[in-house]
Parts: C-alpha cells; sequence; structure tokens
C-alpha cells in the first residue's frame, strides 16, 4: 500500500533493525549500527535522551544497570561521566570498550552508513516539562544545524506525545511516529488527523481489524517488536508498512 501522505520510503523488506541488530550487537551502540549496514538493513531504530549536562546520547533505558557498567538514572550524570562506562562488554567480551554514542558525534557515520533512522525520543518518569523542553530544543537545534539538504528527515517517534508536537511545530516537514502500546480506533484517527504521521504499536495488539481500521484511514504502521518470521510474514501480507526486529537477517531468510 502506498501511504501518500507519509514522506518515508518503506524499508527493504519491510524490516527495520531495532536499536540497530539488537540480536547480534549491544543495543544502540555505533558497533550495532555498522552491523545494520553490513547486513544491508536499510533502516534502524535508536533511542535517544538527555544527560545532566543537556547533551544527547544514545541510549535506550532510564536507568544505567542493565547495559552498562554504571548504576542509576541516565538525566543524572554529566556527559563525561557517560563517557567512561562501558556500553558493550554487558553483552559480549568482543565489545568490551564499546562507549555511549553521543548523538552529535554518531549522526556523520550513520550518514557515511546511508541509514534511513527513526529516533525515538525518550524521557526518565516524572520530569518537569522544563526537562521535555530541554530535550526537544537540543533535538531541533541539531537536525536544523547538523542534517544534509539532499538527506531525507529521520522520522521521530516517542510515546511521549507533547515531544512530538513540540517537534513537528519547529520542523513541520519531519515524519512523525506515535508509539502506543495499543491499537484503538481514537488514535487511529488522531494519526490520520496529523499530516505526515504513522502509528508505531505494539505487534501483539494489532488485530486484523485495527489494520484494516488503518489501512481505511491511510495510516502506516509500524510494528515492534517482531522477532518471529511467522508473524512478520502475517503482518507483512496484511500491508504494514514496516516492522521492528532485533535479527532482520534472519526474518529475510
Amino acid at each position: 500500500m502506498k501511504y501518500h501522505k507519509f514522506s518515508p520510503i518503506p524499508p527493504s523488506g519491510a524490516v527495520i533493525g531495532h536499536r540497530g541488530i539488537a540480536k547480534h550487537a549491544p543495543e544502540n551502540t555505533l558497533s550495532s549500527f555498522k552491523l545494520a549496514a553490513r547486513q544491508k538493513v536499510d533502516w534502524i531504530e535508536f533511542d535517544i535522551r538527555l544527560t545532566k549536562d543537556n547533551s544527547l546520547v544514545v541510549f535506550h533505558d532510564d536507568t544505567l544497570e542493565r547495559t552498562t557498567n554504571g548504576t542509576g538514572w541516565v538525566h543524572e550524570h554529566t556527559l563525561k561521566e557517560l563517557a567512561m562506562l562501558d556500553a558493550g562488554a554487558w553483552f559480549s567480551p568482543a565489545f568490551r570498550g564499546e562507549p555511549i554514542p553521543v548523538f552529535e558525534e554518531v549522526l556523520p557515520e550513520l550518514f557515511k552508513l546511508s541509514l534511513y533512522l527513526n529516533i525515538e525520543l525518550k524521557i526518565p518518569p516524572r520530569v518537569d516539562e522544563a526537562h521535555e523542553n530541554r530535550l526537544c530544543e537540543q533535538v531541533i537545534t541539531l537536525l536544523s544545524s547538523s542534517w544534509p539538504s539532499l538527506q531525507a528527515w529521520p522520522l521521530i517517534s516517542s510515546f511521549h506525545w507533547p515531544l512530538l508536537e513540540k517537534i513537528r511545530h519547529a520542523l513541520p516537514e519531519v515524519p512523525l511516529g506515535f508509539l502506543s502500546e495499543t491499537c484503538e480506533a481514537a488514535t487511529i484517527q488522531m494519526v490520520a488527523n496529523t499530516p505526515n504521521a504513522a502509528l508505531h504499536c505494539d505487534y501483539q495488539n494489532l488485530s486484523e481489524e485495527m489494520l484494516n481500521l488503518c489501512e481505511q484511514a491511510n495510516v502506516p504502521v509500524l510494528a515492534y517488536t517482531v522477532n518471529q518470521p511467522e508473524i512478520a510474514k502475517k503482518l507483512i501480507n496484511a500491508g504494514i508498512f514496516g516492522l521492528f526486529s532485533d535479527d532482520p537477517q534472519h526474518l529475510r531468510a
């Protein structure tokens, strides 16, 4: 299906690398992104969040324990403190010393890899609006100043929809992805009424009825996180725009 109101080009085979190639390299690291390029995956998804000193880092969790040798909240650490952590050894000794990527520094590398980007904006729980504003200001400033004119805009997504409103206001041409665990008629209609926008949903909550409603409303759907080929095939046959996978190569095989 063609979505005339959605600017991004559909991913090859409908598959998007989740946090790079999270099955075979530490998630949200440059090694994971480079592996995606080597595997001919043309789309990747990753997360960015704000540090204590208002820098943007590529990191999924609110806290450091699961994927680094650090502890505590990410937003309570400075960029210098985060730069000292190991974000690869937890996954495998082969990735020992892998740093947490700084968004501004990793962008040129991603351009060289010719990857289309889905950037998810993350905020920790119970932060004030000032934190949200600083996050959006940093993203807007970086994209406005550093994004090549011939490069397709990234797809910006978030579970926290007010962030998307702020991004759209400052960068009206940037496509948006409204993340939602559930797929409901009201949500579909809201996305349908938003120019250049998609619905990102947990695949387990995408019923045939809801997918039909999305198609009727001309709403592109991106499903997360699909690692089973039989589920991927069913979704692709249903006309899904894209699906996020930790192991795209497995699905394509």
